[in-house]
């Protein structure tokens, strides 16, 4: 029989392969998260781009593509980015518009969009009196309004027929004396109405062109036009790579 002087050093070794073997499968399935190349598809033809080439030998940190603002992009949930469809849909329909939220870790994600909500209007209806000739002002005429209402009376939350949303019809009646305010734009909306706190908030997010007058496609960048002008942006500012009208077979593959 073997001592165990010959055993002990035999078993040493084997949890040491083991624990190495442990080390390089973490380590390995850590390195897996990003990836080396990422195809995509699409109308002009197949791209693809090779992602661990542009992080590793052109020294490009991750953030500066994965623009998650205010955070170090790889400490986000599972250690990973978020992929870019995830805010770049190939189109923006209504499949997307009600997928793309599993696209995120966590709810902690949707106000970087949805950046903004509303709840109470800040209206002294007394003192508004003391500025008005009278009710009419502000209301409608006598041949409508025989006698002023509260214009949620008619005003609902959104346009029916003739009848304009309780939003647009407050905005055309104020605006005749508040026009200064409203060539502010957006930033003036805190003016009126209570901003949420939205990092505590829970609630159902206003679609954007509730507030915004631009569609909603072209505050959010479909997925072409965001890699169009990501990669030819930086290509041509580094005077490296494809970025001109005549380079797409560069990085298109047409077969």
């Amino acid at each position: 029989m073997r001592s165990n002087s010959k055993i002990l050093p035999v078993i040493l070794a084997a949890i040491l392969l083991l624990a190495a073997s442990a080390i390089g499968y973490i380590k390995t399935s850590e390195k897996a998260q990003m990836p080396a190349r990422i195809l995509f598809q699409n109308n002009g033809g197949k791209v693809i781009f090779s992602h661990l080439v542009h992080h590793r030998d052109y020294q490009i940190n991750c953030i500066q593509c994965h623009h998650e603002k205010g955070t170090d992009v790889m400490t986000v949930e599972d250690n990973k980015a978020l992929d870019c469809g995830s805010c770049h849909p190939n189109e923006f329909n209504d499949e997307y518009i009600n997928n793309h939220m599993d696209s995120f870790p966590n709810e902690s994600y949707c106000v970087r969009c949805h950046h903004t909500e509303y709840e109470a209007i800040i209206f002294d209806h007394e003192e508004h009196k003391d500025y008005a000739d009278d009710c009419y002002d502000c209301h409608h005429g006598k041949e409508i309004e025989p006698e002023p209402q509260k214009c949620a009376n008619c005003h609902k939350g959104d346009d029916s027929g003739d009848l304009l949303s309780m939003r647009l019809a407050g905005h055309q009646s104020c605006t005749n004396c508040h026009e200064d305010m409203f060539d502010k734009g957006l930033s003036s909306c805190k003016s009126c109405h209570v901003q949420v706190d939205m990092t505590q908030y829970e609630g159902d997010f206003t679609s954007c062109n509730k507030c915004h007058e631009s569609e909603t496609r072209e505050l959010v960048l479909p997925r072409m036009n965001a890699f169009h002008d990501q990669c030819m942006s930086c290509h041509e500012e580094n005077e490296v790579g494809p970025y001109g009208p005549d380079n797409c077979n560069q990085c298109h593959i047409t077969r």
